[in-house]
């Protein structure tokens, strides 16, 4: 009988959140707290979707692995506020957690690929802020001229609204309903993970 390999992850999802800990043994992975108590857990044969997200904002940076079995959506999140703690203890914990879950799901579900990029909800969002940015640069000019503006306020705003109807147009775009969601095997992932 073969003897499965377990892998134990204590991962500090923030700088003032406690730490959880991640088990991934005999195909699962299951998500204790910091008493011990499982929170959830997942079985790799079963998930039908995997999606990563990593964003920068500033000096912090996001990074979550979600997992989708059809009856629950878990995920293994990360936030660090400084590059500094890039290569750092916690950072480290959290790139080898997500690489044994990557493996735990490649020996499963050979075939499974992993999404990337914004979720499906924030890609709704997005397209809508879009489709407001559009609407709004649209009805600028309408509204100028029905509140009596003169000429040299029209053109001194011209440059921005056109700016924001772009930045809007871009956005319907980039986000369209129907457009593929990027996707990278998890092989290719772990690659990333594993670069310091």
């Amino acid at each position: 009988m073969k003897k499965h390999r377990r892998h134990a992850h204590r991962v500090k999802p923030a700088l003032i959140k406690s730490p959880l800990t991640y088990v991934v043994a005999d195909g699962a992975v299951i998500c204790e707290d910091a008493s011990g108590n499982t929170l959830w857990r997942i079985e790799m044969a079963a998930v039908h979707h995997a999606h990563w997200t990593a964003s920068r904002a500033g000096q912090s940076l996001t990074r979550i692995l979600r997992l989708d079995d059809g009856t629950q959506a878990r995920a293994i999140r990360q936030h660090l506020y400084r590059r500094a703690l890039l290569g750092g203890p916690d950072d480290m914990a959290f790139r080898a957690c997500i690489t044994d879950v990557l493996r735990a799901l490649m020996a499963a579900q050979p075939g499974l690929d992993v999404q990337s990029g914004p979720s499906a909800v924030t890609s709704v969002g997005l397209r809508v802020l879009g489709v407001v940015l559009l609407a709004g640069a649209c009805a600028a000019p309408f509204l100028a001229l029905a509140t009596g503006q003169d000429l040299m306020a029209f053109v001194n705003w011209a440059i921005p609204v056109t700016l924001i109807g772009l930045l809007g147009l871009a956005l319907m775009r980039t986000y369209a309903a129907g457009r593929r969601m990027a996707t990278r095997t998890p092989a290719e992932l772990i690659a990333e993970l594993e670069q310091v």
